[in-house]
């Protein structure tokens, strides 16, 4: 049985392996022993809150071990619990099946999204990372160029689970000025044009992020307050940065930050589907990661988030609420001191009274 590429995803792996055995993905999973009693489809689906993809118990890593000699360690490596302690909380690991779902979707991450490299695709047999599913994974830096999240052609998206790379080809239609009908896409993933990389700022955030994914032991005390510094700036970008803050930035990433901008303005009342980040193309959330960096990579992280919005002015500056209100209901998780005053500032009351100003005044990093 074939073992898993380093990083592979359990879907990724589980549909080469039913490839290989010409049958589904579900008779396959229950084969390798991923399958409970009663368990069907909703195990090996990208998401759900007992999908097998957010990490197995102990007995059920022994069951599928039994069943395809593979190590339990290789098991568990294929399902989210792989970034326990640096993408995701360290409290990931020892969470249940229904508290990992919850605590994988408040990590800045969603789980269905897939993006790709074709030309990675070509030389893996469609086989593909999990981190791929990551909002930390925006560009392939062995082949110099940003991911993919939908066909080239026709612009329809890929989800994880919902495509075999290496198998299938585009499910969507397109239709040419000279055609009253649209027709089949049929454009083969591996062989999809990609937006070439050329952004030295996001080439080594990128190499930066793939470093500090890899992190183990007391490395990733390090590496989850860098996933969560910049996963809070990103959403402080995310409700009120514009274009103007991507000088720089290749023209894909303008562009699609603009697109974005032009349709939700970072504007008092304007800005409610902000609030939504996974309806949007991914490279927005890149826009938005470019723009973290900016922020917790400064010498003063205060001051570059002051360019965004001027935390001093009371009441809260109008453009903020939308952000304040979300992160009242769920402040961001395991920042670090670089982060401490920007989300104390976010999270303060919208008051005009005297003490609002002097508890602005009072926040420290």
């Amino acid at each position: 049985m074939p073992v898993p590429l380093p990083g592979e995803s359990l879907l990724s792996w589980l549909d080469h392996v039913a490839a290989e055995y010409e049958v589904d993905r579900v008779s396959m999973a229950g084969a390798c022993g991923f399958l409970g009693a009663g368990e069907g489809a909703a195990r090996v689906s990208a998401a759900g809150r007992r999908s097998a993809v957010f990490g197995f118990s102990d007995a059920a890593a022994q069951r599928v071990s039994a069943a395809t000699g593979l190590l339990t360690d290789e098991i568990q490596a294929m399902t989210w619990m792989r970034f326990a302690g640096t993408a995701l909380p360290a409290q990931a690991a020892g969470a249940t099946s229904e508290e990992k779902f919850p605590l994988v979707k408040s990590s800045w991450i969603d789980p269905v999204e897939l993006r790709f490299c074709p030309a990675c695709v070509d030389e893996r047999g469609g086989r593909w990372s999990l981190d791929w599913s990551t909002p930390w994974a925006f560009a392939c830096l062995r082949h110099g160029c940003y991911l993919l999240a939908a066909c080239s052609t026709c612009r329809e998206p890929v989800h994880a689970g919902g495509v075999r790379l290496g198998h299938d080809r585009c499910r969507g239609f397109v239709r040419d000025a000279s055609e009253r009908k649209a027709r089949r896409c049929s454009a083969e993933f591996r062989n999809m044009a990609a937006p070439p990389l050329s952004d030295v700022l996001l080439e080594d955030l990128q190499e930066l992020l793939d470093e500090r994914l890899q992190a183990r032991g007391q490395e990733m005390v390090s590496a989850r307050g860098v996933f969560a510094d910049l996963a809070a700036a990103a959403e402080f970008a995310w409700f009120l940065a514009t274009p103007d803050f991507l000088t720089g930035a290749d023209a894909v990433v303008m562009e699609r930050f603009a697109v974005f901008s032009r349709r939700y303005p970072a504007a008092p009342g304007r800005n409610p589907g902000r609030k939504d980040r996974a309806t949007y193309d991914p490279l927005v959330r890149t826009a938005c990661l470019r723009i973290a960096s900016q922020i917790v990579f400064s010498d003063d992280p205060w001051e570059s988030a002051m360019a965004l919005v001027d935390f001093a002015a009371r009441p809260l500056n109008p453009s903020v609420k939308p952000l304040h209100r979300s992160w009242l209901k769920r402040s961001p998780r395991d920042t670090t001191r670089r982060m401490a005053r920007i989300v104390s500032a976010v999270r303060l009351p919208a008051s005009s009274k005297r003490g609002a100003v002097s508890r602005a005044a009072d926040v420290h990093c």
